[in-house]
């Protein structure tokens, strides 16, 4: 084309509709076409000697890839998975928090994330333990993300969480301008000059210091990663291993996580979450009472995070009646828990 070249033409098409499709048509042969459209970030290409034959087929196989990829998010979400729509739909300047305590709920989470990513061709920075990534490696290739070919390309950036976390540690603490630096880095190298315009970052550095005691430096990384996500125009996504009913978690953790994140997944089952408290408040209060209630606590709670609405009622009623309280999440617990 005139005074601009296909490929230099795509890249221009990726940053302005970076979730449109895009098949290159190339007079080179299938293994320079390829590399070019690996490069460009090209969702697949054509030889031009071969125009005629594998056009139409190569647009087919293309639509129907990105139709599949849709399909697995809107099957997940249509399946009593609530968060996963919106881990797929991860807006920039999001930040979403999830507790977890089962490993199979971690890998699902962080490989919808990120798999939703790849498909609507965005870039996608990972920082797991080394341990972590070999359970997400082989259930993002389960659903159907080549790995090693969104490595290759720049959209998938894959960083070692116990190697990057002590660059930026100075005192037991983060420090700010060296983290924020970092990161920036991280992203920018995510970008791809361009090809990827819109990114997403999970991490887990926040949990290694929490686990280790370390929750001041935990929640200030937090408050870090907050920052970052508004500087970059980045969406966020962080886990912490941490149970759900626990007393000091809703005392403590949780008021702290509604000041650094836009979004709480407390539990992986929000059906069995919203039957588990209402019965809890009915055998706690009694039946006329839990009604009453929980009109009362749900009108007045701020919710400063957007969360199921079982949990708004936990944590309302852990501010008004902490007695109550108590009582009602250690019967959340165990009715949950029965039911799974």
């Amino acid at each position: 084309m005139p005074r601009m070249d296909g490929l230099e033409a795509t890249r221009i098409i990726r940053r302005e509709s970076p979730d449109c499709n895009v098949v290159i048509v190339t007079q080179n042969d299938a293994t320079v076409a390829r590399e070019q459209a690996r490069i460009v970030g090209a969702d697949g290409f054509v030889t031009k000697s071969d125009l005629i034959r594998d056009l139409l087929p190569e647009m087919a196989r293309v639509a129907m890839e990105r139709h599949n990829s849709l399909d697995e998010t809107k099957n997940a979400a249509d399946n009593g998975e609530p968060w996963c729509g919106l881990l797929a739909d991860a807006a920039p300047r999001d930040h979403i928090v999830q507790l977890y305590q089962d490993q199979q709920f971690l890998n699902r989470a962080v490989c919808r994330f990120a798999a939703a990513a790849i498909a609507n061709g965005e870039g996608v920075i990972l920082v797991p333990t080394i341990a972590h990534w070999d359970a997400f490696r082989p259930r993002l290739e389960s659903e159907g993300v080549d790995v090693k070919a969104a490595e290759k390309r720049g959209q998938l950036t894959i960083v070692d969480a116990d190697n990057l976390l002590p660059t930026f540690m100075r005192d037991e603490m983060p420090d700010s301008p060296v983290f924020l630096g970092l990161a920036a880095n991280v992203v920018s190298q995510a970008r791809g000059d361009g090809r990827y315009p819109k990114v997403r970052w999970w991490g887990e550095m926040v949990n290694i210091l929490w686990e280790r005691g370390d929750v001041a430096a935990s929640m200030n990384l937090e408050d870090l990663f907050d920052q970052l996500a508004h500087e970059q125009d980045i969406s966020i996504f962080c886990s912490f291993s941490m149970d759900n009913f626990n007393g000091d978690v809703h005392a403590r953790m949780l008021p702290r996580l509604s000041e650094n994140h836009s979004h709480l997944i407390p539990v992986e089952d929000y059906s069995r979450l919203e039957r588990a408290v209402s019965e809890a408040l009915r055998d706690a209060v009694g039946p006329d009472e839990s009604r009453v209630l929980e009109g009362q606590l749900l009108s007045r709670y701020p919710g400063s995070f957007h969360m199921p609405r079982s949990q708004a009622l936990l944590l309302a009623l852990r501010q008004t009646l902490p007695l109550v309280a108590d009582d009602v999440l250690q019967r959340s617990r165990t009715l949950y828990r029965a039911n799974g």
